[in-house]
């Protein structure tokens, strides 16, 4: 096992009903390694067994999100092993995008290449003040994967998408709200706590129709048709949920609703 390997990491702790991902690769500023890509997945999955959490924040160790891919592990690669490595980032999207719990992104420092993608996937993102994103990779003769061309066109406009992606543009946090990029700013080392207080409403929000509407937005960009049979079947389920009779009792009793998640 190389030096790499040993540091790369990717930490688990549980805040009530919070799950907390943090990578923990420092000393290369928390780049994706395979090894990395592995963990998030494993952990994510066993998340999504565990009925005793109802949000997930992801976030990275030594005040950086994420630098972006583990360019060490990038060199002298044959075209199936870059294909095989694609189809792992692939595993990684598709575990965020279709899972049933809400995902929150704490970003401090970087949020470059592969780094950017993942804090895209999230639901709701919220940075240090002092934080840059950047589509870092074309700088090293790249294009963005990661699900990037699916998820950063739903958040900025087409031409700042083609800039972020074709010329690199390093985007501060200001910029990042008022493009649409991030949906919120705290203090610098501060991003971690007020992405647990978000996830803490997410967690306490009816997690049924969380779940069906992260399924219907998978599919984006749908047609008209599609999204009204997304919508018809996931209401038509939650119309004869246990859920939805508490939340209905608790409007009429004027009260807060205790969701299950049944």
């Amino acid at each position: 096992m190389s030096e790499t390997d040993a540091v790369s990491r990717v930490d688990r702790t549980q805040e009530g009903a919070v799950a907390v991902l943090t990578v923990n690769n420092v000393k290369r500023r928390n780049a994706f390694s395979p090894e990395i890509r592995a963990e998030l997945v494993g952990h994510l999955n066993d998340i999504e067994t565990d009925d005793a959490t109802r949000a997930i924040v992801i976030t990275g160790a030594g005040g950086t999100f994420s630098a972006g891919g583990d360019l060490s592990t990038m060199q002298d690669m044959t075209a199936f092993e870059g294909r095989n490595r694609i189809r792992a980032g692939r595993q990684t999207v598709e575990t965020m995008a279709r899972g049933e719990k809400p995902i929150i992104a704490a970003v401090e420092g970087f949020a470059f290449g592969a780094g950017l993608s993942l804090a895209l996937l999230a639901d709701w993102i919220v940075v240090a003040d002092d934080a840059t994103f950047c589509a870092s990779f074309g700088k090293v003769g790249l294009m963005g994967d990661m699900g990037l061309f699916w998820t950063l066109p739903q958040r900025v406009k087409a031409g700042k998408a083609k800039r972020m992606l074709m010329l690199a543009d390093v985007v501060a946090a200001d910029e990042a709200l008022e493009i649409g990029l991030v949906e919120a700013i705290a203090p610098k080392g501060q991003a971690l706590s007020a992405a647990l207080k978000k996830a803490q409403a997410f967690a306490e929000a009816a997690p049924l129709p969380n779940r069906l509407t992260r399924e219907a937005l998978a599919h984006f960009p749908a047609g008209l048709d599609d999204m009204l049979a997304y919508e018809s079947q996931g209401q038509g389920i939650l119309f004869t949920s246990a859920d939805t009779t508490e939340g209905l009792n608790a409007f009429f009793e004027k009260r807060k609703p205790v969701f299950q998640g049944n």
